[in-house]
């Protein structure tokens, strides 16, 4: 089965893309949008790093930019001409994203593969850490997680801190509900670190 994969370079988007291909479907393109911060359903924290992790995996990079939040005709066009079956996508609880990609998919006549779907987001993250996966937090948008976490790379050593840090904000580990954004700087098929200066990114509390 032939796949993209909606791409930012995030934990949950590296990760389904991660599983995708532990599940053996082919991964043929990496889709991103432009200027898409203010969107819950095309997160994307920074183009250029999505270029560089989209660089990283050797996998090509489609980009397209969306007409305003919530648009899906962007991505349906962005799509219809590939070569592929499905789309994968990182949501983990997200009904409102995961009803607008069934939509596309329905248009497209291809596959959804939501491989973190309602997994519990505390063992996704256990789990990418355990196989090697870089997770920096680069981005508060909340003044519910400490500001000491900004810039961390979470590891062995700070999971369960962080884990249990979330669980008392009730913010959601992985990030879906925005509280938080990550990048994975390294990790299994990426072919180069990615260097980060969390500097670039300024919080923002809402």
């Amino acid at each position: 089965m032939k796949v993209a994969v909606l791409f930012s370079g995030d934990a949950a988007s590296v990760y389904s893309l991660h599983l995708a291909r532990e599940a053996g479907l082919e991964v043929r393109y990496l889709v991103t949008a432009r200027d898409s911060q203010s969107s819950r359903i095309y997160r994307s924290l920074d183009l250029h790093l999505t270029r560089l992790s989209a660089r990283s995996l050797a996998i090509p990079l489609i980009e397209f930019v969306a007409d305003s939040e919530g648009d899906i005709s962007s991505l349906i066009q962005a799509l219809r001409d590939l070569d592929i079956d499905g789309l994968c996508d990182g949501a983990v609880r997200s009904n409102r994203r995961r009803n607008r990609l069934l939509d596309v998919c329905k248009m497209l006549e291809i596959q959804l593969v939501l491989p973190l779907w309602h997994k519990d987001p505390s063992e996704i993250l256990a789990s990418m850490i355990e196989e090697g996966f870089e997770i920096m937090i680069v981005k508060l948008k909340s003044d519910r997680l400490d500001e000491s976490w900004h810039g961390q790379v979470l590891d062995g050593e700070n999971r369960d801190e962080f884990l249990q840090a979330c669980d008392e904000s009730e913010i959601d580990p992985m990030g879906e509900s925005g509280e938080f954004e990550t990048i994975i700087l390294a990790g299994p098929n990426m072919q180069s670190r990615i260097g980060v200066s969390v500097s670039a990114f300024s919080n923002q509390s809402p």
